[in-house]
């Protein structure tokens, strides 16, 4: 199946917040006509281990936040909306692989054979925050 690649549905910027949490907060909200499922690779408390999840799923119009144990500003997302458009690769992405059902794994040490290996857009948040917005989309 042929997958359209989306270079702009995610503008993935940063916001400066003043914040008091330890954990990397991801502010999404997606603007796309389609629902749309992200996964993300961040770096744990520990400072030395790079962990993977997904999916956190959002409707049309959905906002959501996505708490992360990291205090680390820098992260990774991928997307795919519903019609086979994605959201992936770029500048400093990172090839990672996906499982289609709830997944977390320390990157590097998943022991199942992976669905599919993809591209996560690079990501950097500010004092811990990032606000992400997916879409709109091409129909």
């Amino acid at each position: 199946m042929l997958r359209k690649i989306v270079t702009a549905a995610a503008l993935v910027g940063s916001m400066v917040v003043a914040s008091s949490a330890q954990a990397l907060v991801l502010e999404c909200k997606n603007v796309a006509h389609v629902p749309i499922s992200v996964a993300v690779s961040y770096l744990d408390y520990d400072g030395k281990t790079w962990m993977v999840e997904g999916w956190y799923n959002l409707e049309s119009g959905a906002r959501a936040n996505i708490q992360l144990d990291s205090s680390n500003d820098i992260f990774y997302i991928y997307g795919e909306f519903e019609g086979d458009q994605r959201v992936q690769g770029g500048e400093g992405s990172l090839d990672l692989p996906v499982y289609y059902r709830t997944f977390k794994y320390v990157h590097g040490q998943a022991n199942m054979k992976a669905d599919e290996k993809v591209s996560f857009v690079r990501g950097v948040a500010a004092n811990g925050v990032a606000e992400i917005t997916f879409g709109p989309i091409s129909q």
